[in-house]
């Protein structure tokens, strides 16, 4: 294998179990042909996992562990990034099966340089039922993600893409600045990230004839604090959105009782800094973002 793959596989991952084993054996024995390495980024797990994945190495397809802990999702991604070789850098959960050549599809949406970040038709793992999701929107104030059905078997323009699976290259990751380090161990990393590719000027694409299946679990195998989740929502509200439209993610959560903890966490932390920078950076606003898109925000 040359000292540089073309694609690094980057999966961040805490306390996955035989998931993230099963996934990276998935990755490594697939023959698309594709020249990778997987980065899986350990972080803080107590049950061995990172080490097991890490011993499914090969000559041709690398596994290298990262180990650290308390990054969250977010640290943690941009931290396999610093670490990975490739060119091309996919981010994905650690808990998602991909079918058959699978990964040279999505890059095929890259080569268009208007592309900023790329994914692949979503399945349930545990829902066979042939539904799809392609993409995603948020359909009110709550920013509850919602997902969209298939408009066509050609790679097309989404709103919104999850972070199960993540495709860009490494310069538009690095140029757009990675994942927002200000966010929490967990939520709303993902859709802040496609949010800020678009408003920085490029697009983001699903590929129908690529499918990955992701595990949707009932619960979360480790603890999470409702307070930083909901500021995770709040800190990319108020990053992104006109005061009005800020506003109103407010006024949608002003009874929870995670809110005043909430907006404590966002009132401590960058996020008026961040907002002053990003505004000066970004081409498009979030009013065109809604015209365009129809979302119900």
């Amino acid at each position: 294998m040359s000292e540089s793959p073309q694609v690094s596989v980057i999966i961040a991952s805490h306390n996955e179990g035989d998931n993230l084993v099963d996934m990276v054996r998935c990755i490594v024995d697939d023959p698309c042909g594709t020249e990778l390495e997987v980065v899986v980024v350990d972080d803080g797990s107590t049950d061995g996992s990172g080490l097991r994945a890490a011993s499914l190495t090969s000559a041709k397809r690398p596994v290298r562990l990262v180990q650290d802990k308390a990054l969250g999702v977010a640290r943690a991604r941009n931290m396999g990034a610093r670490c990975a070789r490739g060119e091309l850098l996919v981010f994905m959960d650690g808990h998602c099966y991909g079918t058959r050549g699978w990964l040279p599809k999505v890059l095929e949406a890259l080569e268009d340089p208007c592309v900023g970040l790329a994914g692949p038709a979503c399945a349930n793992l545990n829902l066979d039922d042939g539904s799809l999701g392609l993409g995603a929107t948020w359909f009110d104030a709550s920013l509850d993600m919602r997902w969209l059905g298939p408009l066509g078997g050609t790679p097309y323009a989404v709103p919104l893409l999850p972070g199960f699976c993540h495709a860009m290259r490494r310069r538009d990751f690095e140029t757009v600045g990675g994942y927002d380090n200000g966010m929490s161990q967990w939520g709303g990393e993902d859709l802040e990230l496609a949010l800020r590719v678009w408003l920085l000027g490029f697009e983001l694409v699903v590929q129908p004839a690529a499918l990955v299946y992701h595990l949707f679990r009932e619960r979360i195998p480790y603890r999470v604090d409702p307070a930083q989740v909901l500021y995770n929502k709040l800190r990319l509200a108020f990053v992104h959105f006109n005061d009005d439209r800020f506003a109103r993610v407010i006024a949608h959560y002003r009874e929870w009782a995670a809110f005043q903890s909430g907006l404590v966490y966002l009132l401590e932390s960058d996020a008026s800094a961040r907002r002053r920078e990003l505004r000066g950076s970004r081409v498009r606003d979030d009013d065109l973002f809604v015209a365009r898109f129809g979302c119900a925000l």
